[in-house]
């Protein structure tokens, strides 16, 4: 007589379920995280892979339970849901998520997208096709991400060009994407509307997306505006730090004193990580705007890989520098400020090896190259930018897509 099945295996699917949308979310803030490391990422990798192994242990029962999450309006439930079906292979949940794909709403689809970079697609690789194709935009964007995440986009630059130059900037920020991890060639009239166009994200993705493809352009745009840099074009002058040289190091002591970009320097100084820039950083740690203080110390962090919070805690005003009611105060962010004496102590300490470097990242001198053991102490914002820089360089030949492929590896 065959035992029967336990009455939990429904409820720890469950759990499988819920937990795979919760950390799938998590993952996807923290692809580019200045806190979390490498070595903490592909602990959280490690995690998801377990919870896609606990419900791939239900087979076919497995469509019953993830089928909702189909039509759900959440990117997480629709990426868990298409993301188990498509890891169980099966030509019926192919077809499912497939299906879904098609006649998916913006929402879904972005979870419907992580699902299938991240899933295999052989078989299903001519129907993704056909969509890039297609005469619906929404489509065409949708499969030509997945296409390019996996190194399959058709040559025909014509879809994407109208990526570009559609009216719908999260259908531009799309394809500007696909150019980044593709680094594909594109008209430079492209490269310069995107520069002036009113979505930021627009700008940010045209300017990752020449730094992909090692044009000059990348650095050009952020070198002409150093002299008078203003908040607008912070997403620039941010690229320039990130890929910068030795050269550029008159431009960041200018970005150092446009005091109109508010703490936002202090990001760019550390994106830079010259150690002429150390001593003002310790300087600013002891302003008593806490945002100045607290940016300061995040980019001393950023080059140092030390931990300098103190044990005072305070709130950040608001961004806008309106006065907040008691009721906003409440909401209010919690930040630790940075001790300037740790600092200093730290930074007295690693002086020697460091001062000469003309670039150091996490303690590291970046001219003297990374050990694998090195790089896996990175925070996830590091590791982009030292990737990107790298990429640029043509020190790397790897894509964008190589570095949120999961899993993730130290």
């Amino acid at each position: 007589m065959t035992a029967p099945r336990a009455t939990y295996i429904p409820d720890l699917l469950e759990a499988h379920y819920e937990e795979l949308q919760f950390l799938w979310a998590r993952r996807q803030s923290s692809l580019r995280s200045p806190t979390i490391t490498m070595r903490a990422f592909s602990a959280l990798d490690d995690r998801l892979e377990g919870h896609v192994q606990g419900l791939l242990v239900a087979g076919d029962r497995l469509i019953d339970l993830v089928d909702e999450g189909l039509s759900a309006d959440e990117s997480a439930m629709a990426f868990a849901a298409a993301y188990s079906l498509l890891r169980l292979g099966t030509e019926g949940a192919r077809s499912r998520v497939l299906d879904a794909f098609t006649s998916a709403t913006a929402t879904r689809a972005a979870g419907f997208r992580q699902a299938l970079c991240q899933a295999p697609v052989k078989e299903i690789l001519p129907a993704l096709q056909a969509l890039f194709f297609s005469p619906s935009v929404n489509s065409t964007a949708a499969a030509a991400e997945v296409l390019a995440f996996h190194g399959t986009l058709p040559p025909q630059l014509g879809p994407i060009q109208q990526l570009l130059q559609d009216k719908n900037p999260v259908i531009r920020r799309s394809g500007w994407r696909v150019v980044g991890m593709s680094a594909l060639s594109v008209d430079p009239k492209l490269y310069s509307a995107a520069m002036r166009d009113d979505d930021p994200h627009v700008r940010r993705g045209a300017l990752e997306a020449a730094a992909w493809s090692a044009l000059p352009a990348a650095v050009a745009l952020g070198r002409s505006i150093t002299p008078t840099p203003t908040a607008e074009n912070i997403g620039a002058l941010e690229l320039l730090g990130i890929l910068g040289s030795a050269e550029d190091r008159t431009g960041m002591t200018a970005i150092a004193k446009a005091k109109d970009l508010g703490p936002a320097r202090f990001r760019i100084l550390g994106c830079y990580g010259h150690p002429v820039f150390v001593e003002l950083l310790l300087a600013e740690m002891a302003d008593p705007d806490p945002a100045t203080a607290c940016a300061a110390g995040a980019a001393f962090t950023k080059m140092t890989g030390q931990d300098i919070d103190s044990k005072n805690r305070t709130k950040l005003p608001p961004e806008d520098g309106h006065e907040p009611d008691e009721f906003e105060v409440e909401f209010l962010e919690e930040v630790r400020l940075p001790d300037p004496e740790i600092a200093r102590a730290h930074w007295e300490k690693v002086k020697p090896r460091l001062a000469r470097a003309t670039r150091i990242c996490r303690g590291y001198d970046m001219g003297q190259g990374l050990s694998p053991e090195a790089l896996a102490s990175f925070d996830m914002e590091s590791r982009w930018e030292h990737f990107v820089r790298s990429k640029f360089l043509g020190r790397w030949s790897g894509s964008a897509a190589s570095l949120e492929r999961f899993p993730q590896r130290q």
